[in-house]
């Protein structure tokens, strides 16, 4: 292979891993997750195929065979409340841990039903209810806005009260089908859900004790104020239950939540505690996870409609005999088949509904979300970071086959990586619910890959076309084989460029010249590179742009097409950086570079500088030599950092000190100068004193009243004796004093000709 033919591969996987980071800021989009959640998830699911279920969740379903063989109507909420306090009893009697209804009760019957119905709900103690979150939607103001909040309709009050609690369950379809589930409803005052109540309640019934032993190892003030056990915060009367349960779940929460300190404890005592068992940490790390998770989680399908355990309603209340174990210690979940009164509930699809067929029902779907929390095992998709990395690293991969094989043994590796990013994919999936993302990286990058495979091979073609073209060019005028081939001109490169508005940062290392006298050229390269590896990264991290280096000088800008403020916040907050990390690093070291900063802002152009086959980048106009002179001038006033008027106005960020109006040698357009000493929001040692009595005496000077800024100056360098500027000022009205203009002539601040500074011109 040619040098030639290196280089041109090396561009090309070079372009290709720019072209996996195009594809990992593409996953990151919404649409990019939407094509991720509606074709890869799903293939996911099909691909790994119907799971089992866990058996401690079981659902009674009120479906259309209970209301034949009932001989009851086909709305459910009209059929009498004893055959709810009829299932309630026979649940009872194989002690299932929670009974869950995904029923609104939200009418009071005139018969003794509701009362019975209370009743049997208040001496199980087990009962969960749902209600109902209403939105309501508002006129605002201005005109034609609308305001819109969520309001809880609970149960009628004797319900509301028997019950343990009451959550509800909305389900958005905000997509052909259904993936998530709310955990915590934040519109609605982050209420938890009827799955994560239901969940949170078994938990908290089944491990009441570990937890409280837990939370007093962690916070014994809190754990000190809950009851001795669960059945403990029972004891109030009805009225009271809710809140109390409630209540001792949300202190509980809040005591983890507290900071994330206390979280990480808590998670560090369930990790590490002997006496807690298997079972009681799995469900104590699964309730960590959706504390920490977000307000949505994905659902884990187990498979088809029906793939969780269910009884029709009816067979519970007719069978005179029912498997002992069917109900013991588990969650029984109550409410409406899809197939009862199908034109009053929204038809919900999963991933496993065939052409909009087997749809499922609420309380299948608010079944899988409660054995998902109990499994710990509802689809985790991986973080944005992970997906970017996993994507970008996907693409290198694929850059290193198209670099080093050839074009037929490309093709059949490509197909062999897909079908083992699947494999991998699909294993996770199954066996950690981890959701890789599959749709960018088969159906997108692999795609790409065999059509930049496919350049790559033309490219080949096309160089060894080249190369044929130059052997030739030896024996034929050049002329001729143009006419021949019809080669492309080549772009000019030397246009290329544009204006921006921009700062320019100018930096320089005293004692330089002095170490290059006393340091071999390898070691002073080693200094500067250890130099510039603390600089440049604060340029970057600022997002400026290094545009030149000079030995041990370097000129950094920030540039956009208009004005920007934030442009010269960054080239500050960069100063200010680089002044700090050159003081740590002059620590470190025995050489010295002590460095001088200067700023200035305006109008450059930023593009390509050269001529024939070379060029550089970099940008070019008065800004640059403005702020190479400002930078310059840190060396007379003493200073290290010094700005100009059009780098700091409007900005008040920063703490500065006037230095005053200079003109530099060359120019004739004053500059007003600042030392740049603080950020404001820095916890640093700053006198304002010193800036105070320094800007004092700073006018007098600028008003002309000579003595009486000598005077001042020389009073400040008393206090402060190492303060340069205050010297610098001293030195200058000693040695300038006899030249006061004329009274008529004083219409400005004085300025000082730095290029002839020991006779200063004050201009008008």
């Amino acid at each position: 292979m040619t040098r030639k033919t290196r280089i041109n591969l090396s561009v090309f996987c070079l372009a290709l891993m720019l072209l996996g980071g195009m594809n990992a800021i593409f996953s990151q989009t919404s649409y990019g997750v939407y094509l991720e959640e509606e074709l890869g998830l799903s293939a996911l699911f099909n691909l790994r195929g119907s799971i089992r279920a866990p058996r401690n969740v079981v659902i009674v379903s009120i479906d259309q065979v209970s209301a034949e063989v009932l001989r009851l109507g086909d709305n459910p909420e009209n059929w009498p409340r004893h055959y709810y306090t009829q299932l309630i009893e026979k649940l009872n009697k194989q002690s299932p841990a929670l009974i869950a209804f995904n029923i609104h009760f939200s009418e009071s019957r005139n018969d003794n039903g509701d009362t019975v119905l209370a009743e049997a709900m208040a001496a199980s103690k087990k009962i969960i209810l749902s209600n109902y979150l209403k939105q309501y939607t508002l006129n605002g103001f201005p005109p034609n806005s609308e305001f819109s909040y969520e309001r809880v309709i609970n149960p009628i009050p004797i319900f509301q009260d028997a019950a343990l609690s009451s959550s509800p369950f909305p389900l958005a379809k905000t997509s052909s089908t259904i993936k998530t589930f709310w955990t915590f409803k934040r519109s609605a005052g982050d209420i938890p859900t009827f799955p994560v109540t239901v969940f949170q309640y078994f938990l908290f019934k089944q491990h009441f004790l570990e937890i409280k032993h837990l939370l007093q190892l962690l916070n014994p003030s809190v754990a000190n104020t809950l009851p001795e056990s669960f059945p403990a915060m029972q004891h109030a009367g009805h009225a009271d239950q809710l809140q109390s349960c409630d209540q001792i779940i949300a202190t509980v929460t809040n005591a983890i939540l507290l900071s994330p300190e206390t979280l990480a404890a808590f998670s560090h005592l369930i990790a590490h505690h002997s006496e807690l068992s298997p079972a009681s940490r799995r469900l104590l790390e699964s309730w960590l996870d959706l504390l920490q998770g977000g307000e949505n989680l994905y659902l884990n399908h187990y498979g088809r409609a029906g793939s969780i355990f269910t009884i029709p309603f009816y067979q519970v209340l007719v069978a005179d005999y029912l498997q002992p174990e069917l109900f013991k210690n588990s969650i029984v979940m109550v409410g409406y088949s899809d197939r009862l009164q199908p034109e009053k509930n929204q038809d919900f699809f999963t991933a496993f509904s065939s052409n909009n067929q087997d749809s499922v029902s609420p309380i299948e779907i608010a079944a899988t979300a409660v054995a998902n929390l109990l499994q710990r095992s509802w689809i985790m998709p991986m973080d944005a970071q992970q997906q970017i990395a996993l994507i970008v690293i996907w693409g290198v991969i694929l850059a290193a086959v198209l670099s080093f094989l050839s074009y037929p043994v490309i093709l059949l590796s490509l197909l062999l990586l897909g079908l083992s990013f699947v494999g991998v994919a699909e294993l996770v999936f199954y066996q950690k619910s981890l959701w890789i993302p599959v749709f960018i990286p088969l159906a997108i990058q692999i795609p790409l890959a065999l059509a930049l495979a496919s350049i790559v091979h033309y490219v080949k073609n096309r160089q060894a076309h080249r190369h044929m073209q130059k052997a030739f060019s030896y024996y034929i005028p050049r002329d001729v084989i143009h006419n021949l081939t019809q080669q492309p001109k080549i772009e000019e490169l030397h246009s290329y460029g544009e204006l921006l508005q921009g700062v320019c940062m100018a930096t320089d290392a005293g004692e330089y010249t002095a170490l290059g006298e006393n340091l071999n050229p390898l070691e002073l390269n080693q200094l500067m590179n250890k130099y510039y590896a603390i600089m440049f990264p604060v340029v970057k991290q600022h997002q400026g742009i290094v545009s030149d280096v000079m030995g041990d000088a370097m000129l950094a800008i920030w540039a956009s097409a208009t004005h920007d403020q934030r442009l010269r916040i960054k080239a500050c907050k960069t100063a200010l950086a680089i002044k700090a990390a050159i003081d740590e690093f002059n620590q470190t070291q025995p050489f010295q570079l002590h460095t001088r900063i200067g700023l200035h802002y305006g109008a450059m152009r930023l593009g390509n500088v050269g001529a024939q086959d070379h060029f550089e980048y970099r940008a070019v106009g008065d800004v640059v030599n403005t702020a190479t002179r400002v930078e310059g001038l840190n060396k007379l006033l003493g200073t290290k950092i010094l700005i100009s008027q059009h780098v700091i106005e409007d900005i008040e960020l920063f703490n500065i000190r006037e230095m005053g109006v200079f003109i530099f040698k060359g120019k004739t357009q004053p500059v007003k100068l600042f030392e740049l000493l603080h950020s404001r929001e820095a916890n640093t040692a700053y006198i304002p004193y010193l800036t105070v009595k320094f800007t004092a005496a700073l006018k007098c000077f600028q008003q002309y009243r000579w003595q009486e800024a000598l005077t001042k100056f020389q009073t400040l360098q008393h206090e402060f004796p190492l303060d340069g500027p205050t010297l610098f000022y001293i030195r200058y009205l000693t040695a300038n004093m006899y030249n006061i203009p004329p009274q008529g002539e004083r219409h400005s601040e004085a300025v000082i000709d730095v290029g002839n500074q020991f006779n200063p011109v004050l201009y008008s």
